[in-house]
C-alpha cells in the first residue's frame, strides 16, 4: 500500500514523463506559470541556473554533424561555444576589449571587421612618442602564394573616387619618405599596373626635387632604371619625354672613371655609341638636314655685319680669322658663310650656349652664295672665284684662274644686273 504522499509523487512523475515523451504543443514554464510569449521554454529562478552539456575541446570537435545553433560549454577554454554553419565553432566572448590584446583563431571570414557609414575614420592607430621606433600598424601575411589579395595590407577603392591607399608625410620639416618599400628576396619592391588608360606610376614634385629618382648604392650591381616593351605589336614609344620649360629634355652625367655616356643597340648589337669624352660612333653614318660642312671662325668686323652667302677670305690682320673677300681672283678665299650647316666644327668646348661671336663658314657642300655677273653670265658648272665686290663671287675665266682661287662650281644659272644668290657646290681649291 502506498501512502498519499507517495501516490502524489508517482502522479507528478508520470505527468512529466508523459509530457516529455510527446511532442510539446504548448509553452513550458519552469518556475513560472506565465512563460514569456516569445519563449517555447521559460525557466525562471533567482537561485539556480541552467546547466548545458560540458565537454573538453577534443570532445566538442568530435561531435558528428552538429546542428546550426548547437550550444556547449568547453571545459578547456572555460567558455561557451556555438556552432554556425559555414563558420564552424565560435566562442561566445563578451569580455571587454582590453589592451594589450592578442588572439588566435582559425576562420574563413574576417576576425575583425569595422564599418563606418558616416564621414569618420573606421580605424585610427597612432604611436604618440617622439622617441618611438615602432609602427602604428603592422600587418603580415605568411603564404607561399601570390594570389590577388594575399598581402600584408590590402586596400580597395570601390567607389568612383578615392584611393586604395594614401600615405602622407605631413611634417613640413620632416625628412622621411611617405612610403618605403623593401624586399629581401627576388621580387619587386613595388609593382604597379594600370588596367585601362591610367598610368602604372604617376609621380610629381612641387619643390626642387625629382619626381622619380632611381639609384644604385655603392654596394649594388643593378641598374637605376629600366623601361621595356615586350609587346611586338605595340608601335608606341617605350619612353616619352616632354618638356615645356627651358631646361634640357634629357640630361646625362657620367662621373665614373670609364664607360660611355650612351650606347644604342639593335638586336643586341651596338649601332651607335657616345663615349665618356663626347666622341660619337655611328655604324650607319650620320645624316643631317644641313647640306654642308662648316667651321666656326672669328671675323674682323662685328658678326652682325655678316650674313649667309658672304664669300669669306683669310684675314691678314689676325690669326684664324676671316673677312669678306675684297678683290678678284683672291688666293685667300676660304669658304662661304653657311646658311644651314649639317655639321658645324669648332675649337671651343661646348658651354651649352649657341656660338654667337663667330660665323659658320662652309668649306664643303651645297651653300647659297652671293654672286654677280662681273665675270659674265653664270651657267651651271661654271667655276666661281671672288669678285671685286666685297663678299661676292663671280664667274672665273679658265684661262687665268690659278690653284687656290676657285670657290666651287655653280649649280644654277644667273644673269642679273643685281647681286643675287645661287646654290654653289663649295670646294675651295
Amino acid at each position: 500500500m502506498f501512502t498519499k504522499t507517495q501516490l502524489l509523487k508517482i502522479s507528478v512523475l508520470a505527468s512529466v514523463v508523459i509530457g516529455v515523451s510527446k511532442p510539446a504543443k504548448a509553452q513550458l514554464g519552469v518556475g513560472t506559470l506565465t512563460p514569456h510569449a516569445s519563449a517555447q521554454l521559460d525557466i525562471t529562478s533567482t537561485a539556480k541556473g541552467v546547466l548545458v552539456s560540458r565537454m573538453n575541446s577534443i570532445q566538442r570537435a568530435a561531435i558528428i554533424a552538429p546542428a546550426d545553433g548547437l550550444l556547449v560549454y568547453d571545459t578547456d577554454t572555460k567558455g561557451f561555444w556555438f556552432y554556425k554553419t559555414g563558420t564552424g565553432w565560435t566562442a561566445i566572448d563578451n569580455a571587454p576589449f582590453a589592451l594589450p590584446y592578442a588572439g588566435v583563431q582559425t576562420n574563413e571570414t574576417p576576425l575583425f571587421s569595422v564599418t563606418n557609414q558616416g564621414n569618420g575614420i573606421a580605424g585610427n592607430f597612432k604611436v604618440d612618442n617622439v622617441l618611438g621606433i615602432s609602427a602604428a600598424v603592422k600587418a603580415e601575411v605568411n603564404s607561399q602564394f601570390a594570389n590577388f589579395g594575399t598581402a600584408g595590407i590590402y586596400g580597395i577603392s570601390s567607389g568612383t573616387g578615392g584611393y586604395a591607399g594614401l600615405f602622407y608625410s605631413s611634417n613640413a620639416n620632416g625628412n622621411g619618405p611617405a612610403v618605403i618599400a623593401l624586399t629581401e628576396g627576388n621580387g619587386n619592391a613595388i609593382t604597379a599596373n594600370a588596367g585601362k588608360n591610367g598610368d602604372g606610376v604617376e609621380a610629381s614634385t612641387d619643390g626642387t626635387g625629382n619626381a622619380i629618382y632611381g639609384w644604385v648604392p655603392n654596394f649594388g650591381a643593378g641598374v637605376a632604371g629600366r623601361f621595356s616593351n615586350f609587346n611586338a605589336a605595340n608601335s608606341n614609344n617605350t619612353v616619352n619625354i616632354s618638356n615645356n620649360g627651358t631646361g634640357a629634355s634629357l640630361f646625362v652625367r657620367h662621373t665614373g672613371a670609364s664607360g660611355n655616356l650612351a650606347i644604342f643597340q639593335s638586336a643586341s648589337a651596338n649601332v651607335a655609341r657616345i663615349s665618356k669624352a663626347g666622341v660619337g660612333f655611328f655604324n650607319g653614318g650620320v645624316q643631317s638636314s644641313g647640306a654642308d660642312l662648316a667651321e666656326a671662325f672669328e671675323v674682323t668686323e662685328g658678326v652682325a655685319t655678316y650674313e649667309p652667302g658672304d664669300v669669306l677670305a683669310i684675314s691678314a690682320e689676325k690669326d684664324r680669322t676671316v673677312e669678306k673677300s675684297t678683290e678678284k681672283y683672291s688666293s685667300l678665299v676660304l669658304g662661304v658663310y653657311a646658311t644651314k650647316p649639317g655639321v658645324l666644327l669648332t675649337d671651343q668646348i661646348d658651354t651649352g650656349d649657341k656660338i654667337s661671336d663667330r660665323v659658320p663658314m662652309g668649306v664643303v657642300g651645297v651653300i647659297p652664295t652671293k654672286v654677280s655677273i662681273e665675270g659674265g653670265a653664270i651657267k651651271r658648272g661654271d667655276l666661281l672665284v671672288t669678285s671685286s665686290i666685297r663678299g661676292v663671287a663671280m664667274k672665273a675665266d679658265p684661262n687665268i684662274v690659278k690653284p687656290g682661287q676657285t670657290i666651287g662650281k655653280a649649280l644654277q644659272n644667273f644673269d642679273e644686273q643685281t647681286i643675287g644668290k645661287i646654290n654653289v657646290f663649295v670646294n675651295v681649291k
